[in-house]
């Protein structure tokens, strides 16, 4: 059943002439795969659409219908609708803020843990599995048929968001819509065989790298590793290659927090992933960041020791506060 909110924004895109439809810095899967999806469904009835990056896209969704077309530069001419797309404040999107700022009617979608609430139509969800979920249901409002390529946009951001259906985040609905997902002519399995066991030489090497340089807290209840440009130079990787490296600091047994640092142009991008109760996103919010219960991230300038120093001390408060 189609709430109001997806019902709005339909009603929205429809009689907009355009729509530029925004990710958020270092785009996920879920980002990506909703972001295209929309635009795709949005075209069929003749609406021009344009997905903006600020980071491009990661190499494992390349081959996404439409994913080629994505522009990492905002267009010059302000938009009568734009969609900010899983971001929790307008800054997230990057270089496009100020293009989504200009545009006549400005819709927010999200299910962050947090969000600041901006935009004409705030279409927020914490309940959703994915934002893929919610972008499906603003497709159904649309009457835009669901083909092979909305379906594997649509599976790619419910996979990816919810670890191949391992994560708690996981709900009926989730499975139920997945199944009618593979119906439409997604593949489940070319997506986990992209973003899971797919690695360039360079990226295995930097992995090994990465978790040479593995530290635990005392407790043991703590792991961080760092990437710096030194080490993608030595290995031959590419930036995009740190996905999942964090992920595997969690399955450390007895490892509550996990912690990835890297070195960026903009900063120290640091990646959280946690469980039995630990609070990545209220750890990242601390340091101007946010995310997910399980997963967040935040980007801080200064040195590589500084970022780490801080970072360790808001975990130990967290834990303490469990």
């Amino acid at each position: 059943m189609t709430t109001t909110l997806p019902l709005q924004i339909a009603t929205t895109l429809r009689k907009s002439p355009d729509v530029l439809i925004a990710c958020h810095v270092a785009p996920d899967g879920d980002c990506i795969g909703a972001s295209l999806a929309l635009a795709r469904a949005t075209s069929r009835l003749g609406v021009r659409a344009v997905v903006g990056s600020a980071d491009g896209v990661p190499e494992a969704f390349l081959d996404l219908p439409g994913a080629d077309q994505i522009v990492s530069t905002p267009p010059v001419q302000a938009f009568a609708t734009a969609v900010a797309m899983e971001c929790s404040t307008i800054e997230r999107s990057g270089v496009f803020a100020d293009a989504l700022k200009r545009a006549g009617t400005l819709i927010n979608i999200d299910h962050h843990l947090s969000n600041a609430g901006y935009g004409h139509v705030v279409y927020w969800d914490k309940g959703a599995a994915a934002v893929g979920e919610m972008v499906t249901e603003i497709i159904r409002a649309l009457g835009t048929p669901i083909d092979a390529g909305i379906a594997q946009c649509l599976l790619a951001a419910i996979v990816t968001d919810t670890g191949v259906f391992r994560f708690t985040n996981v709900t009926p609905h989730t499975l139920r819509l997945a199944a009618e997902l593979v119906e439409a002519g997604g593949s489940i399995h070319r997506l986990v065989e992209r973003v899971y066991e797919t690695r360039s030489p360079g990226g295995l090497r930097l992995l090994g790298m990465a978790l040479a340089a593995v530290r635990l807290s005392a407790d043991g209840r703590v792991a961080w590793t760092t990437v710096t440009p030194e080490m993608l130079a030595a290995s031959g990787a590419r930036p995009e290659d740190t996905t999942g490296i964090v992920g595997m600091l969690r399955q450390i047994r007895g490892v509550k927090v996990a912690l990835m640092f890297e070195s960026t142009a903009d900063g120290i991008r640091a990646s959280i992933r946690s469980r039995d109760g630990a609070r990545s996103n209220v750890i990242a919010e601390t340091l101007g960041g946010g995310g997910h219960q399980a997963a967040a991230g935040f980007t801080l300038a200064g040195s590589m020791s500084d970022v780490v120093g801080k970072t360790l001390l808001e975990v130990e408060k967290e834990l303490r506060a469990q």
